[in-house]
């Protein structure tokens, strides 16, 4: 609704300052009173207002008191709702509600900022970020980068802690400071970069990708101190949230703020609720450690000690069984003689066989001999070109033969030569 009557042309302020319309002396407003004429109009003109859009921004203060931003995108307006009306509510108002809201205009003259006076709020659904979100989550839920089975451990003592947060952060002197005061010594390497803001996400992703690319780190942290919800939304970007999944080393995600998870806490291998939280998850307490190694160092002692009491009582109780390394050394001896000589034993066996083999098969290859039938009596015949003489009609009266005996040769010619009877025996 306008206001009920519209300024005239604006004059030049310096000029007119302490000057009436008459050109006369009128007193100045002081910035109070100027803040409560602007209140006065709003409650008359603006007493009662239907106003819908989406919260954010919003805090529950100790008092019961609900502080938060009605935004629909292209305009926000900073609101409140006083105790005993939040005390009404029939749900519970959260970041990225769609409501609609029953109340009137004011002005917070501390602040110098108009403001909307809430008495009543339902809800009418889900923000357009908030579904956005939302999607996004179930989107990457289903990829499964939130699954339990991809988290991994930390790792007991890092030599590196990397950490991506802003420089001149809060967070980063929680982190610094804790990690002096549990484990002096570590070497912390900070790729620095801005955690709220348009660019935030990119350069989040930037800082993430020269550590990687570094390749120095054994685990790294990475987020911000705490803040308003709409101020962690670079932790909710898909980019971000993709980068943390791809990372080559364990990450730990410390957002720093408790009340909302954030797509880059349920990313990360770990998630911490602030950056000190973070710092004392990456590293042990160095005294702990080395108290715990001493204890452990000590108990190893005392169990050999036992184990040395104990196989002395065995040996003394052993007594008169137990023999000398001398005794003991003779009668190996005396097992290794005897093996050696069951050994060449074995080995006469083995040669006297094939022996006895050869002889009776060189007996056998002897017997069947023609040299072996000549030894009986017989002779061979053969041609002058050596051929055996199998059959008397295949020789001529005048050839001549040689004649093989046991024991010499002779030269004969064929006088005569008469047909053989097969049947006929010599």
């Amino acid at each position: 609704k306008p206001p009920p009557c519209a300024p005239t042309a604006p004059a030049d302020p310096v000029a007119t300052a302490g000057q009436g319309s008459d050109g006369g002396d009128e007193a100045p407003l002081t910035v109070g009173e100027l803040l409560g004429l602007v209140a006065g109009t709003f409650e008359a003109e603006y007493a009662q207002l239907l106003v819908t859009g989406e919260l954010s921004s919003f805090k529950r203060a100790a008092s019961g008191h609900l502080y938060f931003t009605l935004t629909d995108g292209d305009a926000c307006l900073d609101a409140v709702m006083w105790r005993q009306d939040a005390f009404r509510l029939a749900f519970q108002p959260r970041q990225g509600d769609e409501v609609l809201l029953r109340g009137r205009m004011g002005v917070y003259a501390q602040g110098g900022r108009m403001q909307l006076y809430v008495a009543a709020m339902k809800p009418v659904g889900a923000g357009a970020a908030q579904k956005a979100l939302e999607e996004l989550k179930r989107r990457l839920a289903a990829e499964g980068l939130f699954a339990a089975e991809r988290k991994r451990a930390l790792p007991l003592l890092p030599a590196t802690v990397g950490v991506v947060t802003s420089p001149t952060g809060a967070a980063l002197q929680d982190i610094l400071a804790t990690l002096r005061r549990r484990f002096p010594g570590v070497r912390v390497v900070l790729s620095p970069t801005v955690v709220q803001g348009a660019e935030a996400p990119r350069r989040i992703v930037q800082a993430l990708a020269l550590l990687a690319k570094a390749d120095c780190c054994d685990v790294v942290i990475v987020g911000r101190g705490g803040g308003a919800a709409e101020d962690l939304a670079a932790f909710q970007d898909e980019a971000v949230v993709r980068a943390v999944a791809a990372f080559p080393v364990p990450v730990v995600s410390a957002v720093g703020h408790e009340v909302d998870t954030s797509l880059c806490d349920l990313v990360a291998d770990v998630r911490a609720a602030t950056p000190t939280a973070a710092a004392e998850a990456v590293v042990p307490v160095r005294d702990e450690l080395v108290a715990e190694v001493g204890a452990s160092a000590q108990r190893l002692r005392s169990a050999m000690r036992r184990r040395v009491a104990e196989l002395r009582a065995r040996a003394q109780a052993a007594g008169g069984r137990l023999r000398h390394p001398a005794e003991r050394l003779a009668g190996l001896r005396q097992r290794g003689d005897r093996a050696a000589m069951q050994m060449e034993r074995a080995m006469a066996r083995r040669v006297e066989e094939p022996r006895r083999e050869l002889a009776r098969l060189a007996a056998a290859l002897h017997a069947l001999s023609p040299l072996a039938v000549l030894d009986r009596g017989y002779s061979l015949v053969a041609d002058e070109a050596g051929r055996l003489v199998r059959d008397a009609s295949s020789l001529q009266a005048g050839q001549r033969l040689v004649l093989r005996f046991h024991r010499g040769r002779a030269v004969a010619d064929v006088v005569a030569v008469s047909g053989a009877d097969p049947k006929e025996h010599p």
